[in-house]
């Protein structure tokens, strides 16, 4: 075949026919290939970020759960729902017109803030107790995002809420809202109040609540442990899980992901529908009702819109919620970069036939060249040059195997390195709060007492422990002990100004460096701050066990110059602090 053809010419078109016969197969089998890993690589991306929005709804609620029964169970909880309960009895009748005409019509704050009213100052044992509890609950409302929180005594009165909306001081199972999804959760808790026992309602439009979605999450509250005495009902708002579903990063142009209800209405809001769509817009499609089967997957599909998409599916079931999680993407956008991948296929069968005519490219350049590039790279690597990028790996010669060696010897380096620096931070770090450590804080110490040689600025040393802290670990258990550790590290933190330093030397104790001050009576201020921020950022982790802290503080050069003498003074005047009162500073 083609015995009368010249080698030089016969051999040059026969590569370029095989390689053009080649090109075009491959190019057929790339396009179905890549039409396929597109959609299998969309597809996996939006069952990820399906399982990351579920795995994020699941954590929500579970944590409000647990909020929930752990202030059920507090002091402070079944101490405000007995007295609010006995001062509601004490007005004796009309409680719901005074109540409401003393805290929402005479009310001087606007609609919306009416929960700045304290004390109603009506001389009643209503507005007294009021006083005393309301701040507690509308910080925890505030803090952890609840709406509104209410305390319903076991007749169904509604002897307090936060928010003082036009539910406050009805009647849940015969007043004007005993119809209400509120009023539901009440009940159900109502006539199964036994311990461990809670209910959530799925979100419905809630009129005091300006008709907002809403949904109420309650629990029994027990005092002694024993005798039921009401409920303790949260209300949660929807802008949380809607702002978990609306996050856009990693869905594209035309990708979303919904909740859907069991009653096909979304329960939270569309990237491309107007304004509020939920509880209105519906949610037809087949993806929806398999999920509310309980069924998982990936189809294509028509969505809510008429739009062909491919969408993933998933059941979201949380105590009484029977929910659908949908993460979709428009099938256009899944599929453009084939129209971009046919033409950089064509370019590439052209660029193909003429490099076939540069095969006479010289060898000696494709071999050395690569050496000499690794040789570089070997010599940085000496140095310990760990960014480097090792461009020759992908050959599959004898020179791709010594790149290959290259990577593996550059990845023991970094492995090392990372592996040096961990040990070197688990050495000077304490591995539960995260604070430096007694030889950390000991450096840090002796350089202050040399700037001092040298600069003559005052700094403070404190030496800290926590009051009660044994009764926690003993009454409650490790795991809170460890709570209140990290809690009060992260106060300790949050207290001290840029250029302080606060260490955990073992157990409950801690060592702070004040700089920065221009006396003594600097110093006190601040520990004073310090003690009064840790007795209250405290009460969220041990409500039921105070702890509190001694605080002893030493004045460099007042007290002393060295490091020894400074931490000693320190150590003995938190002793005095203990001996006092605790939960005080002393110098």
């Amino acid at each position: 075949m083609l015995e009368n053809v010249k080698i030089t010419k016969k051999l040059p078109l026969v590569i370029i026919s095989f390689a053009l016969l080649s090109s075009i197969a491959t190019g057929f089998m790339s396009y179905k290939f890549a039409s396929e890993q597109l959609t299998a690589s969309a597809e996996s991306k939006l069952i990820a970020l399906l399982e990351s929005r579920k795995e994020s709804l699941e954590q929500y609620f579970e944590t409000v759960q647990r909020d929930l029964f752990i202030h059920s169970r507090s002091l402070q909880t079944r101490s405000a729902l007995v007295e609010l309960s006995v001062a509601w009895e004490m007005l004796e009748e009309n409680q719901t017109s005074k109540l409401q005409n003393a805290y929402i019509e005479e009310n001087p704050f606007d609609v919306g803030e009416k929960e700045a009213l304290t004390d109603a100052k009506d001389g009643t044992v209503y507005s007294e107790r009021h006083n005393k509890y309301h701040p507690f609950f509308r910080s925890l409302a505030a803090e952890h995002g609840y709406f509104d929180i209410f305390l319903v005594n076991t007749q169904g009165d509604v002897v307090y809420s936060v928010k003082k909306e036009e539910d406050f001081a009805t009647n849940l199972l015969n007043g004007r809202w005993r119809d209400t999804h509120l009023a539901r959760a009440f009940s159900i808790v109502n006539k199964n109040p036994s311990q461990g026992v809670s209910f959530l309602t799925d979100f419905q439009r809630y009129e005091p609540s300006f008709n907002q979605p809403e949904a109420f999450f309650a629990v029994p509250v027990h005092r002694n442990g024993e005798q039921y005495i009401g409920v303790l009902i949260f209300e949660m708002p929807i802008k949380y899980i809607n702002s978990v579903m609306q996050v856009s990063a990693g869905m594209g142009e035309t990708g979303e992901t919904i909740l859907v209800g069991s009653d096909e209405l979304m329960r939270s809001n569309s990237r491309f529908l107007n304004g509020e769509n939920i509880l209105d817009a519906s949610v037809h499609t087949e993806s929806a009702g398999k999920a509310l089967k309980g069924l998982t997957g990936a189809q294509f599909e028509t969505d809510y819109r008429g739009v062909e998409v491919l969408s993933a599916y998933t059941p979201f079931n949380f105590m009484t919620l029977n929910w659908a999680i949908i993460a979709e993407i428009e099938k256009a956008e899944i599929l453009a970069p084939l129209n971009a991948f046919v033409s950089a296929l064509a370019i590439s069968v052209t660029i193909g036939t003429v490099v076939i005519f540069v095969v006479g490219y010289i060898l000696a350049n494709n071999i050395a060249k690569p050496i000499a590039s690794m040789s570089q790279m070997m010599h940085r690597l000496a140095n310990n040059e760990l960014d480097i990028n090792i461009s020759v790996s992908e050959r599959e010669d004898e020179v791709g195997d010594m790149a290959k060696s290259l990577e593996v010897f550059k990845g023991n380096a970094i492995e090392r390195d990372k592996l040096q620096k961990e040990l070197t931070y688990m050495a000077h770090h304490d591995m539960l709060t995260g604070l430096p450590t007694r030889e950390l804080i000991t450096e840090k110490l002796q350089d202050l007492t040399k700037d001092y040689n040298r600069s003559h600025l005052p700094f403070a040393v404190m030496f800290a422990d926590l009051d009660n802290f044994k009764t926690v670990n003993d009454t409650l258990g490790h795991h809170i002990g460890d709570e209140v550790l990290k809690s009060a590290a992260r106060i300790f933190e949050g207290t001290l100004r840029e250029g302080d330093f606060v260490a955990r030397i073992g157990g409950d104790e801690f060592v702070l460096l004040i700089t920065n001050i221009s006396n003594a009576d600097e110093a006190l201020v601040i520990a004073e701050r310090i003690v009064v921020a840790i007795e209250t950022g405290l009460k969220l982790v041990s409500a039921t066990i105070p702890v509190t802290l001694s605080l002893g503080v030493a004045v460099c050069p007042e007290d002393a110059e060295d490091t020894t003498s400074l931490i000693r003074h320190a150590d003995e005047a938190m002793y005095r602090a203990k001996q006092k009162t605790k939960n005080c500073c002393s110098r």
